[in-house]
């Protein structure tokens, strides 16, 4: 798949307000779903990059924290493995790479959760950035305290539709 600006407008801000209240899975999230792994090689992390509106760490940071629980609601590895992308793609275009820490620590979890080796899940990201997504295996040499969700200040929990992970600050 191309990336165009076009392609990345729903990643804008305005366009996803109150878009980590939503109910999971939603619309958006469907969406920013198939534009990840539609584009999902060496080339595209680039275009991502260059191309993001302003503001699109913030909606991919979210996406990270609802594909983590979407994906074990549904025992779903697709929805794992576009929330591991939304969050190497988030760190490149961060100003604080340190901002996803938290949605790694969902990811990781969920990955668990759903019988997948979190530690091949986020090797096969960052190779599928071309190797650009460093900042996945930082995560995998944290200590084993400090990739917990607890640690990270969430918790498992469920809403009414069911399995999601919950901010307990």
């Amino acid at each position: 798949m191309s990336l165009d600006a076009q392609s990345l407008s729903i990643l804008e801000l305005n366009k996803n307000v109150n878009y980590g209240r939503d109910k999971l899975p939603s619309a958006r999230d469907g969406q920013i779903r198939d534009l990840l792994l539609g584009a999902a090689d060496g080339a595209a992390f680039e275009q991502f990059n260059r191309l993001v509106p302003r503001g699109a760490d913030r909606v991919l940071n979210a996406f990270a924290e609802r594909a983590a629980s979407i994906a074990v609601r549904h025992q779903d590895a697709r929805e794992l493995r576009a929330g591991i992308l939304a969050a190497a793609i988030t760190q490149a275009i961060a100003g604080d790479p340190r901002e996803s820490v938290a949605a790694l620590s969902l990811l990781y979890r969920a990955s668990e959760m759903i019988g997948h080796d979190p530690n091949l899940e986020f090797a096969a990201a960052n190779d599928l950035s071309g190797g650009r997504a460093s900042g996945l295996l930082d995560f995998l040499r944290r200590s084993s305290e400090d990739k917990t969700i607890q640690a990270m200040g969430y918790e498992e929990g469920d809403d009414k539709d069911g399995f999601r992970f919950v901010r307990n600050w």
